[in-house]
């Protein structure tokens, strides 16, 4: 009996000991906030960080058309640099390269059907990364988010607070083309997940992959209201609604509790009896747009926040709460709860002020990981509606914050920017507000002038059949 007991105190001091092991671990990953390459990250408070220009960094730039359509919002590339750019209409332009040199704009979908709410539309547009991958889960998949009337179809979500009256639903569907190759689409749909709203706006924006098919969804708060005790705000710090928050799915799995899409066992609230196990990170009022980084193995999110602030977050674990709304009015609160506050916040990497006048609202953000442009590897960029792209460098402070550039894009024109988005190869995209399309590329690599380019301006196009 003396052994037995020896032997299973032995047991407990080594569990405890792994136990210490791991919960000092996980202390050195989320407290101290190391990247993944070891180097610190800064702490932040809760209140945001404001920001200092560095000189103007000049890029040898040239914007290349790659087509000019209704209202672009979003644009992916596959990787054999094949561009599909998506218009608000749910239109989606294919541009190929073209025999010769050049490329070559065709009408390649037409989305909407009688469902589609036409006020608000078409909002984001993702390739699974198995996109041109014959035999592999994901092989000619990609993804839209789309508005749809009120009362279209049963929803698997509605918001915790601010609801009542349904504005529209958005839906997050699954189109599986016939041969990736073609140059118009055939296939068919499939719904993943369908979101109550109640208002037009702070709603489904953004879709990202990971390299592994895990699938990233931005969603807002539910709608523009003040912050109150039953206002819509309320739904980005509870973890039973997916409002104000990114969600995280595999598309190719099938045990969410409607059945349609997996979750992924590295989900930080799989295993939280309170938490819906869809959540990758919340605190966050209305994402704009999201950008996955696979050296960093993070996500980029560009988002607006209250008060005239824009904001890009970078989540490297997930579970991260962003501040929203229990950062508001941070400033009445006492010395002791403003620490405690910043012990439940993620600070943002860069807060911008739009009431200043220094920039207008953020169109987007992204890690650049292209070779055009060696000055700009591993920068944070940043683009905002005036025509502007800043970078930095994160990590990159002094006193004053962290320091911007303004990357020099006079060869653009002055052009209003409603999307920043990474290329096939990590090259920019530029979508502006006048429906171009650009691409930002080194001088030198346009050619010699023989280049074709055939800008369109998409119409009404082909239909899909739904499945399901």
């Amino acid at each position: 009996m003396n052994h037995w007991i020896l032997s299973l105190l032995a047991k407990i001091g080594l569990f405890g000991l792994s136990l210490g092991l791991g919960v000092v671990s996980y202390l050195v990953a989320h407290d101290w906030r190391t990247d993944r390459s070891g180097q610190p990250v800064e702490s932040r408070t809760a209140s945001g960080i404001e920001f200092t220009y560095r000189p103007e960094v000049v890029v040898d730039a040239e914007p290349q058309l790659l087509a000019k359509i209704n209202a672009p919002v979003d644009a992916v590339g596959d990787a054999l640099g094949v561009y599909y750019l998506l218009g608000a209409d749910g239109t989606i332009v294919r541009v190929a390269p073209a025999v010769g040199g050049g490329t070559d704009a065709t009408r390649y979908a037409s989305l909407a059907d009688e469902r589609t709410e036409g006020s608000i539309g078409f909002s984001s547009l993702a390739l699974h990364p198995n996109f041109l991958m014959k035999e592999t889960p994901g092989y000619g998949c990609f993804y839209v988010v789309v508005a749809e009337h009120s009362g279209s179809s049963q929803v698997d979500f509605s918001p915790e607070f601010g609801g009542g009256t349904e504005h529209h639903q958005d839906v997050v569907y699954e189109y599986t083309v016939e041969d990736p190759l073609l140059p118009e689409f055939r296939g068919t749909r499939r719904e993943l997940m369908r979101l109550s709203q109640p208002g037009a706006d702070h709603n489904v924006r953004g879709l990202a992959f990971d390299p592994t098919g895990n699938l990233y969804i931005g969603v807002g708060d539910g709608a523009v209201a003040e912050v109150g005790k039953h206002s819509p705000s309320r739904n980005a710090s509870s973890l039973m609604n997916v409002y104000g928050k990114v969600l995280r799915i595999d598309p190719m799995g099938r045990n969410s509790v409607n059945g349609q899409y997996g979750i992924p066992e590295g989900n930080p609230f799989r295993l939280v009896s309170e938490a819906l196990p869809e959540l990758w990170v919340f605190g966050l009022r209305a994402p704009q747009s999201l950008a996955y980084d696979p050296f960093q193995r993070g996500l980029c999110i560009a988002e607006s926040a209250g008060d005239g602030r824009d904001e890009i977050n970078l989540s490297l674990y997930g579970g991260e709460h962003y501040g929203w709304d229990i950062g508001e009015n941070a400033e009445r609160l006492n010395r002791a709860a403003r620490a405690r506050l910043e012990e439940v916040v993620t600070a943002p990497s860069v807060s911008l002020d739009r009431l200043s006048g220094s920039v207008a609202k953020t169109s987007g953000g992204l890690i650049y990981r292209g070779e055009q442009f060696p000055s700009l590897a591993g920068n944070l960029l940043i683009a905002s509606h005036d025509g502007q792209l800043l970078a930095m460098r994160p990590g990159e402070t002094d006193a004053m914050g962290p320091r911007l550039s303004r990357v020099d894009l006079s060869r653009f024109g002055k052009k209003h920017f409603t999307a920043l988005r990474p290329g096939p190869r990590g090259e920019i995209l530029l979508l502006c507000e006048s429906g171009e399309v650009f691409e930002m590329r080194k001088s030198a690599s346009l050619g010699t002038g023989n280049s074709k380019q055939r800008a369109l301006f998409c119409g009404v196009g082909t239909t899909v059949v739904p499945r399901g």
